[in-house]
């Protein structure tokens, strides 16, 4: 990461003492299926037909975009949206050369593999009684991804594929056994089909698609977020409905309360805003064309504005959030992963997946992981009560504490099954929670 002056220095700190615990490794326990539970991560399960609808027309509303370009079926949205996450996170860069493929692309598939002399290397589409041609890819069902590899095809041993095969089953997408090397005549490593719901062989879900975690006014509950926009309340949260019914474009990437508690945000890929109770709206950028998707958001200490954030750390202002800087003029080493004003509202940080820190207002900079190498990502971050310090989180449950951020446990020892993907800090800095992409939530001190 270029940091162009001394105010964005990035310097580590690591409390030895109190977060030996925080980098534990738990990719590997975490990758692990509970015991007795049937994987749908098999050679010969497929995705399941979307209830209703035909192969290769699926309806608009049934489908949600993930990246540019990359629709798929809404129910695979988010956990493929949190693939490109981890991958992005770790340096890979993955991106799609086909989703969801109507029958029309399917015929011109088939008709471009015959062409190439490759017949039996596309799926071939049928015909109804009525003459209409009939899909049979299951890009077809919307629940199947042919990965890009750097901006390239890819290949059996590229990045792409190796980050696939050891971090895909866990998400629920699956490498049918046909594509895998002689498996057939046309083994093909770029293609993956979602089977989080268990697909075809009718084994356990895979659910990986909590994407935030909002605090109740009286840190007795809380409320996790999924990439769909439903929300499960517990405790004493105040449920103030979802964006669950509503026919979304994007996915889900995040949500924030109201500085009451009354209310909350959810904020789409595209930077589009939903409200809810006493949250207001102030402008969104769903109707921008953006560099990169947003990533994050934050509201102002009156509840009166927001901020949004991009994965190239621009800054998008609403309301009466004011704009201190973006790092989206900068090539960074790492996506920024999220970001947090200061108890005044008069600076925020950014941080990136590995950690970086940019300050910006009057942020105060307290350290940073960005020179040091992470067991898993940074995936989010969370600052005290009066702006003297601030939590990292990653991936795997570690913890990382700076300026006066108290270190009060590690979701590395929690046994979590998939990654942790957010983190909120109780009214007074005296405990935090975490989540992890099932809905699984972890609080501290326990």
């Amino acid at each position: 990461m270029t940091l162009l002056t001394a105010r964005y220095r990035h310097f580590w700190r690591y409390r030895a003492v109190k977060t030996v615990v925080a980098v534990v490794m738990l990719w590997a326990a975490a990758a692990a299926a509970p015991a007795g539970a049937a994987t749908p991560i098999q050679p010969d399960n497929r995705p399941t037909p979307l209830a209703g609808e035909e192969n290769g027309y699926v309806s608009p509303q049934r489908l949600i975009t993930v990246i540019p370009g990359c629709r798929v079926a809404r129910e695979a949205g988010p956990s493929l949206a949190l693939l490109y996450r981890t991958a992005a996170g770790q340096g890979v860069r993955i991106g799609a050369s086909d989703c969801y493929r109507p029958v029309s692309g399917q015929v011109s598939a088939q008709r471009n593999a015959t062409a190439n002399g490759n017949s039996a290397c596309a799926a071939v589409p049928t015909t109804y009684p009525d003459g209409r041609p009939k899909g049979t890819s299951m890009h077809g069902w919307g629940k199947a991804v042919d990965f890009s590899d750097n901006g390239h095809g890819m290949a059996f041993g590229s990045p792409g594929y190796r980050f696939l095969k050891a971090e895909a089953g866990r998400l629920g997408w699956n490498h049918p056994g046909w594509a895998e090397p002689g498996g057939s005549s046309c083994p093909e490593a770029w293609h993956w089909e979602w089977v989080g719901d268990g697909g075809t062989k009718g084994a356990d879900q895979i659910k990986a698609d909590v994407v935030a975690l909002l605090p109740s006014t009286d840190d007795r509950g809380y409320a996790t977020v999924t990439g769909l926009g439903a929300i499960a309340p517990k405790g004493s949260f105040k449920d103030m409905g979802s964006a669950a019914a509503t026919p979304l474009n994007w996915v889900i990437v995040g949500a924030a309360p109201t500085p009451t508690g009354y209310g909350y945000w959810m904020l789409g890929a595209d930077g589009g805003i939903f409200t809810f109770g006493d949250a207001g709206f102030f402008g969104s950028t769903g109707d921008k064309k953006l560099n990169q998707p947003v990533v994050t958001m934050a509201a102002t200490p009156t509840g009166q504005g927001y901020w949004l954030a991009a994965g190239d750390g621009g800054m998008f202002t609403f309301g009466d959030a004011a704009f201190f800087g973006s790092t989206g003029d900068r090539r960074l080493n790492s996506p920024v992963v999220g970001m947090t004003p200061t108890a005044d509202g008069r600076g925020y940080w950014l941080v990136a997946a590995d950690g970086g820190i940019f300050t910006f207002g009057n942020a105060a900079f307290y350290g940073s992981t960005g020179d040091r190498k992470l067991n898993s990502p940074i995936v989010g971050m969370a600052a005290t009560p009066d702006g003297g310090g601030y939590w990292l989180v990653a991936a795997d449950g570690g913890v990382f504490t700076f300026g006066n951020a108290a270190f009060y446990g590690s979701g590395a020892d929690a046994g979590l099954q998939l990654p942790v993907v957010a983190m909120t800090r109780t009214r007074t800095g005296n405990g935090y929670s975490l989540t992890a992409a099932d809905g699984t939530v972890v609080s501290y001190p326990r």
